[in-house]
């Protein structure tokens, strides 16, 4: 199979991995959001953003975001799958607060690809270095921000400036990727999808969302549930990142999201659960929910099904971790 530019160069994220941007302001825009996601607002600062989740009161995930400060007021960049539910519960919360939640205002161009650094650089951007580190450029900024498993950052500017800087970029021979080659590229780098690995019936430690929560800043919602969960026990799932390597002579296979992962001794129930899978080169790239008895690292799985041309086939794979910054 040939290779996408997100893969060997440089390439914009497609439609379907759109991202919005969500921007909370006014004099009581801190308190109000340090009360209710689970990140840390102390540790924001107009240089570094952070991951961040909105919960329920059990701890499940109603949103996933990042979150910077900059020009005085705060910025959550949310797939717009989920901007209109973080928009709509942060809006119902608002009460006697000076707080103003507006959307539509910025928009982000994700660049993706082990080039996307260069082309930063023709732009006349100041690369910041660290995941979700963040530099001035122009009206917005340019964080680190990958979605694959190289390089990526992205670009938060006005609307009305997105026109000529999407011409910059064709200029630059930097185009969209496919919405097949952006999935793969996401499964591949370990990052969770909502739909996919995220529900409604999520905790942020299954997903791999362990740095968007606090334990020690104080009250927010969910917050008691994930304290005991670090206190007193584990998750019972957690998401693993699993390649499968297709045998020599065979081109494809029956491989789909919800397909059980077996123990390789073929004792017990099955350990895993896939959740998102792509093709690539030589098999395929796997997401998966797996039991808390199986997440180490090099941990053997195996998936059972058939082939292509519908004969019987096993793969199996190694458990390894998902993206972490």
């Amino acid at each position: 199979m040939s290779e996408s530019a997100i893969f060997d160069q440089c390439a914009r994220l497609d439609e379907d991995h759109h991202l919005e941007v969500v921007t909370v302001s006014g004099s009581d825009s801190e308190p109000f959001l340090q009360r209710l996601i689970s990140c840390d607002l102390n540790k924001v600062t107009d240089e570094i953003g952070c991951r961040g989740t909105l919960l329920g009161g059990k701890g499940r995930i109603l949103a996933f975001f990042d979150v910077y400060r900059w020009d005085e007021r705060f910025h959550l960049i949310v797939d717009s799958a989920l901007s209109g539910v973080l928009r709509a519960r942060l809006d119902r919360l608002v009460i006697l607060e000076d707080v103003l939640i507006e959307s539509g205002e910025l928009a982000v161009i994700s660049l993706q690809g082990p080039t996307s650094g260069a082309v930063i650089e023709q732009l006349d951007g100041d690369l910041p270095e660290a995941f979700l580190h963040c530099r001035p450029w122009r009206d917005g900024w340019i964080a680190s921000r990958r979605r694959s498993q190289v390089a990526g950052f992205e670009l938060v500017i006005p609307t009305q400036q997105l026109a000529p800087v999407e011409q910059q970029l064709e200029l630059l021979g930097v185009s969209r990727c496919s919405a097949e080659d952006a999935e793969r590229a996401r499964i591949e780098g370990g990052f969770p999808r909502f739909g996919q690995e995220i529900t409604d019936r999520s905790l942020p430690p299954e997903v791999g969302l362990e740095d968007s929560i606090s334990y020690d800043k104080g009250c927010y919602s969910g917050q008691e549930v994930l304290a005991r969960i670090r206190t007193y026990g584990a998750v019972n799932r957690q998401l693993r990142s699993i390649h499968l390597e297709l045998p020599e002579g065979i081109d494809s296979a029956s491989v789909a999201p919800g397909d059980p992962l077996e123990r390789v001794d073929d004792e017990g129930k099955s350990p895993g659960i896939i959740t998102s899978v792509a093709r690539c080169p030589d098999g395929f790239a796997l997401l998966a929910s797996v039991k808390k008895t199986h997440i180490e690292v090099g941990t053997s799985l195996r998936w059972q099904g058939t082939s292509g041309a519908g004969s019987s086939l096993t793969m199996i794979g190694n458990v390894q971790l998902p993206f972490h910054p």
